[in-house]
């Protein structure tokens, strides 16, 4: 995934990244960007996805799909509204530190309950 598409490390934020090719993939849900990239649907299967509302927050709803099995390496996508009211998708690829990090600063918790599949559409 790091290699297929261009990414910058954001600022202050060692370990994050964001995806530079916006145009490319800011129409993509997560799964798709993954398929894009050239990722095996086998390994794509076997991934978790979750699907997490920040409530009491204005903070948009994310889709996190960690790498590894104990969590600690994933992608975080944000779901934006656009003009146009449809969803624009913006990627941040995560080191093991980072996604760690990320997710403990927006008090996220990746439970069952918020687990969806990987064909989820969301209802912002």
């Amino acid at each position: 995934l790091y290699n297929f598409f261009r990414w910058r490390m954001i600022p202050n934020c060692t370990g994050r990244f964001t995806c530079k090719d916006q145009k490319k993939v800011s129409h993509l849900p997560p799964v798709e960007l993954l398929c894009n990239a050239g990722i095996d649907l086998a390994v794509i299967d076997r991934l978790r996805q979750y699907f997490v509302l920040i409530e009491n927050e204005r903070k948009d709803p994310i889709y996190v799909i960690p790498f590894a099995d104990d969590g600690s390496t994933g992608l975080i996508t944000y779901l934006k509204m656009n003009e146009e009211n449809t969803i624009r998708y913006v990627h941040t690829l995560n080191s093991g530190s980072g996604f760690k990090r990320k997710l403990d600063a927006i008090n996220v918790v990746l439970s069952d309950d918020c687990l969806v599949g990987m064909a989820h559409k969301p209802f912002i």
